[in-house]
């Protein structure tokens, strides 16, 4: 039989780590978040609709969780449902957005164009999504003016690169297919390094993407990835779409689908 005086100890054990994990809770305070856009093409989510991914590591936090968490606790949201996101510390910077899963970087929210799109002409958004949607649209005037590809495929300074852009979509759609039916393992293990894929068979398997200005390497996205009437960029960061709002943030990596006049 456990004495009285155990099973009181015991309870003051177990009554010490609630109080400690409860104070923890209590003094998780959010963080500035950055904000991002992707657009991977077949990889994204729900078709890239108006939604967010971000680091698991930042749910669950004061920056990010359920909207039906109690006060003082962050339960983690669930892909596919509503989540509670807060870009700073300030209670007025939080809006309830779809969350799509776990995206690359920490401290990030990777929101769609589709999400711009849908809020960055709202007038009751937080500060900080408002501060970066004008810098959206900064960035995209800096492509007005230009000759559009995608809108104009046949003039003569778009037909070559259109023309080769459709041809690299074309040639990889058959690995990306067999990668999608067979496997990534089963279809790696009879490819050389060069064919092998990734992440849904959307990116190399061996980076070769930069170095970056930091000296950074990444898997390029690759060309059959994108969605029909969307063509990878530059460096396999991004699939490029003819939309200004998109393309234009995303700098030289959708510059050459825009020509001189």
């Amino acid at each position: 039989m456990v004495s009285r005086n155990r099973l009181f100890h015991h309870f003051l054990i177990l009554s010490f780590i609630l109080l400690v994990w409860c104070a923890a809770s209590a003094g998780q305070t959010a963080i500035k978040m950055k904000l991002t856009m992707y657009d991977d093409g077949r990889s994204c989510p729900a078709g890239c609709d108006a939604h967010v991914v971000l680091h698991p590591t930042n749910n669950g936090t004061p920056n990010v969780s359920l909207p039906t968490s109690e006060a003082g606790t962050y339960k983690k949201c669930v892909s596919n449902q509503a989540c509670n996101i807060c870009f700073d510390t300030d209670p007025q910077s939080c809006m309830v957005v779809t969350y799509r899963g776990n995206g690359p970087h920490k401290n990030t929210f990777d929101f769609t164009p589709a999400f711009y799109e849908q809020n960055c002409s709202k007038s009751d958004i937080p500060r900080a999504l408002a501060t970066q949607c004008a810098s959206l649209r900064k960035q995209a005037r800096k492509l007005e003016g230009l000759r559009n590809c995608f809108q104009e495929p046949e003039h003569p300074k778009c037909v070559n690169i259109m023309s080769q852009a459709k041809q690299r979509q074309a040639q990889d759609m058959p690995l990306y297919e067999a990668c999608r039916q067979q496997g990534e393992v089963r279809f790696n293990r009879s490819r050389p390094i060069a064919e092998q894929r990734s992440l849904d068979c959307a990116y190399e398997q061996k980076g070769t993407g930069g170095p970056n200005n930091k000296g950074n390497r990444w898997k390029k996205l690759l060309p059959a990835a994108c969605r029909a009437n969307t063509f990878v960029g530059r460096d396999g960061l991004d699939c490029c779409s003819g939309s200004l709002f998109h393309d234009g943030p995303l700098d030289v990596e959708c510059r050459n689908f825009y020509q001189q006049p």
